[in-house]
């Protein structure tokens, strides 16, 4: 996979599909001292990677960092070399590559932490409905119990037997939780973050129409559903954050960084 530096030392993503998040999914991985992180990267993101805390941690750890929302695009593109620029394709938020994984169905065993308990089982009954081979087991993100028609266990054991765990409470809360909970978890398993995508499934949330996300303003549709819990994230977050990158000194560079802004991952 070929990876992506943002300007002024942001971070690292890798631009690849939703298809392509799929496929390395379900791949064999090399060897690893934990758990595989799917990570993403959002401005919200990286407003909160500049406090150097668990959303800081967690991206500089994971395997992968998916380029979620247009302004991050903007930033790869600008990195990029003029013949590896990322598309719009290649912006992928949770939905869209959890949509395709659903799609796909292959045998798998998930375990899906957050949401209501109302949030967890409809998160649940719409893959069940569509998918025959996913062996879904959905926790609430308050009481951590499972929600479903015949809870099997705990939560830890589900973890223990997990291929994939995806992991939905919120920025910082859900980072802190999967480095907390990496142990659990087995070598060539697959951890991601996933925020509020499980309400987009279960149909308590309404997703934002597709052209508006490839024209950068789904966010207007957001803030028009949510406007008390979006608010300060989208109004006062991006100025806050223009006025930590005025004062954050530039990275040192080399000469050999500059000519090749894509490395290999």
């Amino acid at each position: 996979m070929k990876s992506v530096e943002l300007p002024r030392g942001l971070g690292t993503v890798t631009p690849i599909t939703a298809a392509e998040v799929c496929d390395w999914i379900v791949a064999n991985k090399a060897p690893s001292d934990h758990a595989h992180i799917l990570g993403n990267l959002n401005l919200h993101a990286l407003y909160l990677t500049l406090e150097e805390g668990p959303v800081a941690t967690m991206t500089r750890a994971s395997d992968v960092v998916l380029i979620d929302g247009w302004p991050i695009l903007q930033l790869a593109r600008l990195s990029a070399s003029s013949n590896s620029r990322p598309t719009s394709r290649e912006r992928v938020g949770s939905t869209d590559w959890l949509e395709e994984l659903i799609r796909r169905d292959p045998d798998l065993r998930v375990v899906a932490v957050g949401g209501t308990p109302a949030t967890a089982e409809g998160m649940r009954t719409h893959v069940v409905e569509r998918a025959s081979r996913l062996a879904w087991r959905a926790f609430d993100g308050y009481e951590f119990r499972e929600r479903s028609e015949a809870a099997e266990g705990d939560l830890e054991s589900a973890l223990e037997q997990a291929q994939l765990v995806l992991v939905g409470l919120g920025m910082p809360r859900q980072e802190s939780w999967i480095l907390d909970h990496l142990h659990y978890l087995n070598r060539d398993a697959v951890i991601a973050n996933v925020g509020g995508c499980f309400d987009y499934f279960a149909g308590t949330q309404r997703l934002a129409p597709r052209w508006m996300g490839a024209l950068g303003i789904e966010w207007l549709f957001r803030l028009a559903h949510s406007p008390r819990r979006l608010a300060g994230r989208y109004l006062v977050e991006p100025l806050l954050l223009v006025g930590r990158l005025s004062r954050r000194p530039r990275p040192a560079t080399t000469a050999s960084a500059q000519s090749t802004p894509g490395t290999d991952a």
